[in-house]
């Protein structure tokens, strides 16, 4: 019969078979009534139906009860309802026309012009006084505390997968990541404020709001706590957090992430920020602060300019509620939001006016959108740099406003549960660990089923114990960057293209902990023939349980996008004001960011982009500059140097903005890195890195730190001014 057998001492259930009765009573349990299947509540069993997601519970055999329960509770937690109308608001939006924002002269801001919604500024047009009027005002905004700075690091990193962006090691000479080299711009914008006003206060005050996710905040909150916040104070930096929710595949799936629960969760793109603002503490810290308008710019970028005073004074000078920066597109393909004028219908709960400005995502544009080119033959359409500006009295009369979302097409990876009917299960221990969180495997490390010869015996039933699910998101985290190991050393041919990566998970109940093999990956179908989610799941279930064939696991990672995200964009809050502009940069002096691993918005193109305008910087200051004879030597000046040229010349530039580094006469030699004088090298900088491939174990064994199962703790914001996290300690670093 079939029966449980419960331990004691905070241990979980095992469910195990004893007498040949097994098989018709394990049918019962997974193919009758859902709503028996899952006791209480009956929402959830209906939701899943109603859903299409009854088939995540076909892996329930191979589950204890506790495990089953915490399954339960995951998907309770994912709100799958809510999140299916959501999707369902999308398939039946209003369609609507675009227009090319207009572009308008500088020399009418001087004759009483009118804004109106989607005008565009060009800031190479605009006069060299015009400029460093802008430039004054924005200094003095930002000199008496007005000015804030929204930090955008919540992002999923789809494409690269490595974790945040903002923080990865980019290969400069100074060993800097993004966020260190916005946080030392924002720095030098509170030197430049001093310097122009000797009156000012000793410490000009910016502070800084860092967006993060349960994808990022650890590894965003760690990189500032283990960098003594790059030289920011500690009162003047503020996390806050931008929640997720579901990801569904292009079948309305959810995708697994483990076997006890975790889904694959996505933040809900830029337009989440406002919420997540007002939500938290962090909007209203503002208010108590003074600041009156923030300036919201993305992790992604290396050349962004984040506390921008020229753009700043800019949207004062013009009394704007909001307006973003915008640069000329690279090409009709590149994936970036444009920057549009809809044409919205009148009873649209999504605009207050007719003709609003707002964003497109390319992906989602008509094709003459798309393709529409100016008298130049440039592209009409320009592209947005994620870089905005907001009052605050704006963001508290709109927060609560709806805004449309859109769906975009990620590359999600996922696990892919399957049954080998022909083969016998080995026996395991009947042990069953305890139900804390267990140790982790760490590098170079190996699970007893990395020690079994071959393929791995699988997983037998009822044997899974229950997960503590990561507040974090540890599984997913770990399947992003396994799969970003795997498109990095497996390529796909032509043909293979509607395939993907596949590689073995080695499922372990006495950990519980799930190794990716990731030096085994190879080409393979997404939906194998033994596949639980396939068409013919239902039968091989019935063969499984049959037989008692072990569970198997594989992580697959597709070849091309293969799920829905759901996101908003700040571009959308546009549409409720007539006074939301644009300002047009130089692509080359504010635009290097760093999304895909090859194409136009690589680490490497980012690189070579500030090299030059560095190299630009330096002769522009009478400095000269000889090549070097390593093949990827560059030039680096340091935020804590320049802000956007300044302070290299033997002169002080017009506006009194004060002499630094006279480089009239040098040379320099390349690689070279020009730094301040208060400036010390960055302990990680010049660490050695370990060049040891994780997978060149002595044992042999495929041993890469793709550990699944990894239990952490939220962090404390201990220093930060920030709402404290509810967790009962404090983490171990991370190995990933």
């Amino acid at each position: 019969m079939f029966h449980d057998d419960s331990n004691v001492g905070g241990q979980t259930c095992l469910w195990h078979f004893s007498g040949p009765a097994k098989p018709a009573r394990a049918l019962e349990i997974c193919f009758g009534d859902i709503g028996q299947m899952y006791s209480r509540p009956r929402e959830l069993a209906d939701a899943l139906r109603e859903g299409g997601q009854a088939t995540l519970m076909r892996v329930r055999p191979w589950l204890s009860g506790a495990a089953l329960r915490g399954l339960q509770r995951s998907l309770q937690c994912a709100q799958l309802k809510n999140v299916a109308h959501r999707y369902r608001d999308i398939e039946s939006a209003d369609e609507y026309t675009y227009s090319v924002p207009i572009t308008v002269p500088w020399a009418e801001l001087d004759l009483d012009h009118v804004i109106s919604a989607g005008q565009v500024f060009s800031a190479e047009e605009a006069q060299h006084d015009k400029v460093m009027h802008l430039r004054k005002v924005g200094l003095q905004a930002i000199r008496q505390g007005k000015v804030g700075v929204v930090l955008l690091a919540g992002g999923a990193n789809w494409r690269l997968g490595s974790g945040p962006v903002g923080v990865s090691r980019l290969n400069l000479k100074s060993g800097k990541s993004i966020i260190q080299l916005l946080c030392e711009r924002v720095r030098r914008v509170a030197m430049l404020c001093r310097t122009e006003d000797r009156r000012a206060a000793k410490r000009v005050a910016i502070p800084v709001l860092v967006l993060t996710s349960r994808l990022t905040h650890r590894a965003v909150f760690e990189h500032f706590e283990a960098n003594q916040y790059f030289g920011l104070h500690p009162g003047d930096v503020i996390f806050f957090d931008q929640p997720v929710a579901p990801v569904f595949d292009m079948n309305g799936k959810l995708l697994a992430q483990s076997l006890g629960g975790e889904f694959a969760q996505s933040p809900g793109g830029t337009g989440a920020v406002l919420r997540a603002l007002a939500s938290s503490s962090a909007l209203e810290q503002c208010r108590d602060r003074g600041v009156e308008c923030l300036h919201i710019v993305g992790t992604e970028n290396l050349l962004a300019r984040v506390c921008d005073p020229v753009f700043i004074g800019f949207c004062r000078h013009l009394d704007v509620d909001c307006a973003c920066k915008v640069a000329e597109r690279g090409d009709i393909a590149e994936d970036v939001e444009l920057f549009v004028v809809r044409q919205s219908p009148v009873s649209t709960q999504f605009a207050d006016i007719e003709d609003a400005a707002c964003g497109l995502e390319a992906s989602q544009a008509p094709k003459d959108v798309l393709q529409a080119r100016n008298r130049a033959g440039l592209l009409s359409y320009s592209g947005s740099i994620n870089s905005f500006f907001m009052t605050v009295s704006y963001i508290q009369e709109v927060v609560d406003r709806p805004v449309p979302h859109q769906k975009v097409a990620r590359l999600v990876p996922y696990l892919d549960f399957w049954v080998d009917s022909q083969e016998e299960c080995v026996e395991e221990s009947e042990v069953v660990p305890d139900a804390s969180p267990p140790s982790l495997l760490t590098k170079g490390s190996s699970s007893p089923t990395d020690k079994k010869a071959g393929k791995s015996a699988g997983l037998r039933m009822g044997s899974w114990p229950s997960e503590t699910i990561s507040s974090d998101l540890a599984c997913q985290r770990a399947l992003l960057a396994a799969a970003a190991e795997i498109r990095a050393n497996h390529k796909l041919g032509a043909d293979d293209r509607e395939n993907a990566w596949r590689c073995e998970v080695n499922l372990d109940s006495t950990g519980p902990v799930a190794v990716v093999r990731v030096r085994e990956a190879a080409c393979g179908p997404r939906i194998v023939p033994g596949s639980l989610a396939g068409p013919s799941g239902a039968e091989m279930l019935r063969a499984a349980l049959a037989e008692q064939a072990p569970l198997r696991c594989s992580l697959v990672v597709p070849a091309k996008p293969n799920a829905w995200v759901l996101e908003s964009s700040l571009l959308d809050y546009f549409a409720f004001t007539d006074r939301a502009v644009a300002f047009k940069v130089t692509r080359e002096v504010e635009f290097a960011p760093v999304r895909e691993t090859k194409g136009r918005h690589t680490a490497e193109a980012a690189r070579l982009t500030m090299h030059r305008l560095h190299c630009a910087w330096v002769r522009a200051a009478g400095g000269s500059i000889t090549e070097g004879s390593e093949s990827d030597a560059m030039m680096e000046v340091s935020p804590l140097v320049s802000f956007e040229g300044e302070g290299l010349g033997a002169r002080p530039l017009p506006g009194g903005i004060g002499r630094g580094l006279d480089l009239d006469g040098s040379v320099l030699k390349l690689p070279c890195h020009l730094t301040a004088p208060q400036e010390t090298p960055e302990e990680a900088a010049t660490e050695k890195i370990d060049e040891t491939s994780a997978t060149q174990a002595a044992d042999g064994l495929d041993t890469s730190p793709f550990y699944l199962q990894e239990y952490p703790l939220r962090p404390e914001v201990s220093k930060s001014g920030a709402p404290q996290l509810n967790a009962p300690g404090r983490i171990a670093n991370s190995s990933f």
